[in-house]
């Protein structure tokens, strides 16, 4: 049975579902069901045999992968799936990481695999939380940590080159859908022409706007405290600044200081 071709390898609530969703309809794109087999991060005991059932690539497949986007912010799941997949082409979509943390905080608290009330309890206690948690307690409360993109993309290009590694963000993809997933398709080798016949999921997070020229919104939970909102400012200032240099773009939109 054959292993995956591609990976959506993160970021976190950052619109993987989205995309996943999105690329599934494309006629030579097979994406494994369901969308997160966690099979590196959380079912390694299970092999490779097991892993490569999932896979169901028909005549008309040309690409075959799966979106676990916990793969990209753990070191030992980034090194498993370099030694099983070395060939394997990697996306990513990237998010505010100030809007990720705070979208991943009311996630983690909606699923019923968090205790503490607020955000910023959380935050207070997560470097303890990840210096002395498992690998998928590391994975649930890294709620700041996930946001340093820079040094997680820099570590997958060390093991997979940067013409393997296809980064995207979810504002492009809403500003500019069809071109931003013309990009998508043409790095994963399929008919990009396709691109504005697939038709939206919007998942969890956003809902579509009434109007057809409107972009998604948010789904609400409660407003980010303005002098949180500007610590993580600071605290993400450095990163997002060597992630624009790796890019070779602006990062529009983002939080500032």
């Amino acid at each position: 049975m054959p292993l995956p071709t591609f990976l959506i390898v993160g970021a976190q609530k950052c619109g993987t579902t989205t995309l996943a969703a999105t690329l599934r309809q494309h006629p030579q794109i097979t994406m494994a069901r369901p969308k997160e087999l966690h099979f590196f991060d959380r079912r390694p005991e299970r092999g490779l045999d097991w892993y490569a059932e999932q896979f169901k690539p028909n005549r008309r497949t040309k690409q075959w992968g799966e979106a676990t986007p916990a793969y990209m912010y753990l070191p030992e799941t980034r090194e498993a799936i370099h030694e099983a997949v070395p060939q394997a082409r990697l996306v990513v979509i990237l998010r505010d990481p100030v809007k990720r943390a705070y979208s991943h905080f009311w996630h983690t608290k909606r699923k019923g695999r968090e205790d503490l009330d607020s955000f910023e309890e959380a935050l207070a206690l997560e470097p303890e939380r990840l210096a002395t948690g498992t690998m998928r307690e590391r994975a649930q409360y890294s709620y700041v940590d996930r946001g340093h993109y820079v040094d997680q993309l820099e570590a997958l290009a060390r093991l997979y080159g940067r013409d393997r590694l296809h980064v995207l963000l979810l504002d492009d993809l809403i500003a500019d859908r069809d071109t931003t997933l013309e990009q998508v398709l043409g790095f994963l080798g399929v008919d990009a022409s396709k691109a504005g016949q697939l038709e939206e999921k919007w998942k969890n997070r956003y809902r579509v706007a009434e109007k057809p020229d409107q972009a998604p919104t948010p789904v609400a939970y409660p407003p980010l405290d303005p002098q949180t909102r500007e610590r993580l400012a600071e605290v993400y200032a450095p990163s997002n600044e060597r992630l624009a240099a790796w890019l070779g773009r602006d990062l529009p939109g983002w939080t500032r200081p």
